[in-house]
């Protein structure tokens, strides 16, 4: 029987694009559906733009240390909308480049969701398709747990997008998502209550 794609992936994140480009460079023909934007979790809403809002975080304390080495004071003033379309123009950037890699390596990318049909057929966005091996890696999301007032809080994700930078912030959970965005708002100028379950320690370190 012959099928649409050798190889068809169900996410265009880090590890279902590195699939997808390897089969591609031995000779497969290979598909990928990605309803978001390319690059995964990674590259849109976890290591890049929170190194980037990492980093803005720290100059606050070095501008300070620097009296001690012989710099003058300053008296900067932080722009958190700059911070945001910074970030969200690197993301961008990225995206583009991904995009690139996917074309350059004859991989089709379909910009729909994908549910199975059976175990080779796919609804792509309205599109049957068809595949002799289908590889899932379609990552994970935030989840909200499910108590009184949650609807007035924003996830991990939703931070990247805030037109505005909170004055103060509640930060649920003590893994290192929430430990990292704690410091980030916190050297930012937020004021920061963090809220955990467990010891001091909640993050195994």
């Amino acid at each position: 029987m012959g099928y649409d794609f050798d190889l068809f992936v169900i996410g265009g994140g880090s590890g279902g694009i590195s699939s997808a480009r390897r089969a591609a460079q031995y000779g497969a023909k290979v598909g990928v559906a990605e309803s978001w934007t390319l690059g995964g979790t990674c590259v849109n809403r976890g290591c890049v733009p929170k190194k980037l809002m990492m980093y803005a975080s720290r100059f606050p304390e070095q501008f300070q240390a620097a009296t001690g080495y012989g710099w003058s004071s300053t008296d900067s003033k932080f722009a958190w909308p700059q911070l945001i379309k910074a970030v969200e123009t690197e993301l961008k950037r990225l995206n583009g480049i991904y995009e690139g890699m996917l074309e350059r390596s004859n991989v089709q990318v379909f910009p729909q969701y994908a549910s199975f049909l059976d175990a080779h057929t796919l609804d792509v966005g309205g599109e049957k398709v068809t595949a002799d091996k289908i590889l899932i890696a379609v990552g994970g999301k935030p989840v909200a747990p499910p108590i009184p007032g949650i609807e007035h809080a924003i996830t991990s994700d939703d931070i990247f997008h805030l037109p505005e930078q909170p004055k103060k912030a509640v930060i649920l959970g003590g893994g290192y998502i929430g430990c990292e965005f704690a410091c980030i708002l916190n050297g930012l100028g937020t004021e920061v209550t963090q809220v955990i379950r467990g010891e001091k320690n909640p993050a195994g370190l």
